[in-house]
């Protein structure tokens, strides 16, 4: 009797224990962190018409945003809990943060890209010219220098090819540049 009256508080105390667990666990509404099934996926389905929200759901094969979420990237895997506080208040997309999002620091980092694969996979082809017989253009080793990934990358807009101000290539599906 006293054996059974042990087990059955080890699985009370157990059970308290995991309901407890569980319920630190669980988003609230003063705290957005994406710690369990709430969190982004809340924001996102609570704001259908926010342009950022809106551009992750449309699927749209133009986008950065399309691409990183077919490779199983959400949300989170860019931003932070402040910028989901800010998701719903925005009324059209705007220029990307320059000190944090679309910067080569923050795209070139060890779990994200590598600057000697895009460099060796962006040849475009283009005029013909006396400095480049050829027409080949490599958009990523350049002239330029090392500009930020956002100069012509939008996650959720339409990429521009800035190139094409000055130089003829062809533009790659989606990408808009000068006409």
């Amino acid at each position: 009797m006293k054996a059974k009256s042990m087990l059955w508080g080890a699985v009370t105390v157990a059970l308290v224990g995991a309901m407890g667990a569980l319920w630190a666990c669980s988003p609230s509404s003063e705290s957005l962190s994406n710690t369990g099934e709430g969190g982004w996926d809340a924001v996102v389905a609570q704001y259908p018409d926010d342009p950022y929200v809106a551009s992750y759901e449309n699927e749209d094969p133009a986008t950065l945003i399309t691409m990183h979420k077919q490779l199983g990237n959400t949300c989170e895997s860019c931003h932070d809990d402040a910028t989901m506080k800010d998701v719903g208040s925005f009324t059209e997309l705007m220029a990307p943060a320059e000190e944090t999002i679309a910067t080569r620091e923050f795209c070139l980092n060890e779990g994200c890209h590598n600057w000697d694969k895009i460099k060796d996979t962006t040849i475009l082809d283009g005029d013909k010219t006396v400095y480049n017989p050829e027409g080949l253009y490599n958009v990523h080793d350049n002239h330029r220098g090392d500009v930020d990934c956002g100069q012509c990358h939008s996650m959720h807009g339409q990429p521009v090819l800035n190139c094409v101000t000055c130089h003829y290539m062809d533009l790659p599906e989606g990408w808009i540049g000068f006409e």
